[in-house]
């Protein structure tokens, strides 16, 4: 497996992993500061799989979906 994925390819590493994502999402995860942890290189983002499983790792639970709208919205 390549060292570095670009974000089209993150996306599908998501998605393979049971995880519905799009490189839209996840450059507006990396815009709101959220989502997993990648690196810019020469304008491009990249993310290496160890990076996208432990942000899978670290996903909470919600209780319900208020709880979730609260959450986003402070």
């Amino acid at each position: 497996m390549p060292r570095y994925l670009k974000r089209t390819d993150a996306a599908n590493y998501l998605t393979q992993a049971g995880i519905a994502s799009s490189k839209t999402t996840l450059a507006r995860m990396a815009m709101l500061g959220k989502g997993p942890q990648y690196v810019i290189i020469r304008q491009r983002a990249y993310y290496k799989p160890e990076w996208l499983d432990a942000w899978l790792e670290q996903a909470e639970p919600s209780a319900s979906a208020l709880e979730h709208m609260m959450r986003e919205g402070s």
